[in-house]
């Protein structure tokens, strides 16, 4: 039972080996404060979230489960908030669903335990539409500055929110400017934005096809990204659901469903189209604020439900739904094992021994699970110039390595499969 609990549900998540992106995220907050704001101008995020972490590490220092609790504790800020914000259009005993609902969603649940920036990314749209809703400005503006220094499509949330408050709510010029207010703080980053934006050019997204755009609703809902390859159009029935709730709460009360509905039409618009039309930047996580929206606007469809017994019915289907997805897919999203790897290396590894990392994808989970870093490079025969998305130019510059290190030396040569070959030089 122990055992299904660990490796069959979202506990998983929490304990499993860390991942490229992972350790990329904590050796970009290992230097100075003025560092890693050096070092995020080179890379496609802003500097939030890895300021946040460093001052974290410091604190409370280096472990997976410690450095994962970090993003857990935003994501038991966004249930909270959920649970306020819905106050403001439900009861409270169907609030208490909602919270329930955002704690347990398949997406925000997956990136709560992940050392990355998108949990406080979804915090930070559920107090800004809070506080948004609440009118107060001051806090407002403070979740939203904070959300834009987050990740780079935040701004796709104000820019959602200052339409439907103009061309829905007809709230005047007033109001619309006050919604647009938050990005005067960011005009100091948006020329590193649009630097950032051209580089990016270099990508390993996948391209936008139709099966994506039918089932787009549902991936996100659940994180879906593809593995097992299956259930595509399982993902893409939900979509139809989560529409058709939108669809009903409209209807009922249009005024407040479009307030949830499009901070998910219009960016997904621009995402999609664009990259139809140019080049692919769409992934799920970056629209994680989606997820938000699809809880609170099904969340709505089912509350304008007149019948109560029906309504009730939709809660528990709702509710059982995302329990057996949290059930069905974290064996899907299990990391390559680097965690045991280096468990077994390190036990009888020394200080004179090196680590190469066969390609540059396993490098940033060798140098953090090695006992000896610094020893940690990248082989590179051919000297091939490695793609900057990749992230290990940023914060290992010198990694690459033409050859083994000179004899005596004893080097670990890892695959990206987490398996090790010896090589000895005599």
């Amino acid at each position: 039972m122990l055992q299904y609990i660990l490796y069959h549900t979202p506990l998983f998540y929490f304990i499993q080996s860390i991942w490229r992106d992972e350790a990329f995220s904590y050796f970009m907050s290992l230097p100075s404060a003025f560092s890693i704001i050096q070092n995020t101008a080179q890379d496609f995020n802003p500097p939030f979230y890895y300021l946040t972490l460093h001052f974290w590490i410091a604190i409370f220092g280096k472990s997976d489960i410690g450095l994962r609790l970090l993003s857990f504790l935003p994501h038991v800020g966004s249930t909270y908030i959920a649970y306020l914000l819905s106050r403001r259009f439900f009861s409270n005993r169907f609030s208490v669903f909602v919270a329930l609902f955002t704690f347990f969603n398949p997406m925000l649940l997956y990136y709560a335990f992940e050392i990355r920036m998108y949990s406080f990314y979804a915090l930070f749209t559920f107090a800004s539409i809070y506080f948004l809703i609440q009118k107060q400005w001051k806090w407002y503006v403070f979740s939203a500055v904070l959300g834009l220094y987050t990740h780079s499509f935040f701004p796709l949330v104000i820019v959602s929110f200052a339409i439907y408050f103009l061309f829905v709510n007809h709230s005047g010029k007033k109001i619309f400017l006050r919604i647009l207010q938050p990005l005067i703080f960011y005009l100091p980053w948006m020329p590193i934005l649009l630097n950032q934006f051209i580089r990016s050019k270099d990508s390993w997204i996948f391209p936008v096809d139709f099966q994506l755009v039918k089932s787009v609703l549902g991936n996100i809902f659940t994180s879906y990204e593809g593995t097992p390859g299956d259930i595509w159009h399982y993902t893409g029935l939900l979509s139809l659901f989560i529409f058709a709730f939108f669809v009903f709460g409209i209807m009922k009360k249009p005024k407040t469903a479009l307030l949830f509905f499009i901070p998910i039409v219009i960016p997904l618009l621009l995402v999609l189209t664009y990259s139809f039309i140019r080049r692919p930047i769409f992934v799920n996580r970056y629209l994680i604020f989606v997820a938000v929206f699809e809880i609170l606007g099904v969340s709505f469809g089912i509350w304008v439900i007149k019948n109560r017994i029906i309504r009730n019915i939709a809660v528990a289907a709702w509710f059982s739904l995302i329990l057996l997805i949290n059930l069905f897919l974290p064996p899907f999203h299990k990391k390559t094992d680097f965690k045991m790897t280096f468990a077994e290396i390190n036990s009888f590894s020394t200080k004179n021994d090196y680590v190469y990392a066969k390609t540059p994808i396993s490098f940033l989970e060798s140098a953090y699970y090695y006992i000896y870093p610094e020893n940690v490079f990248i082989y590179n025969p051919n000297d091939i110039t490695i793609p900057s998305y990749i992230g290990t130019t940023v914060v290992f510059p010198l990694a690459s390595q033409k050859t083994f290190p000179p004899a005596p030396s004893r080097t670990f040569l890892i695959a990206d499969d987490g398996t090790y070959d010896i090589v000895i030089s005599r």
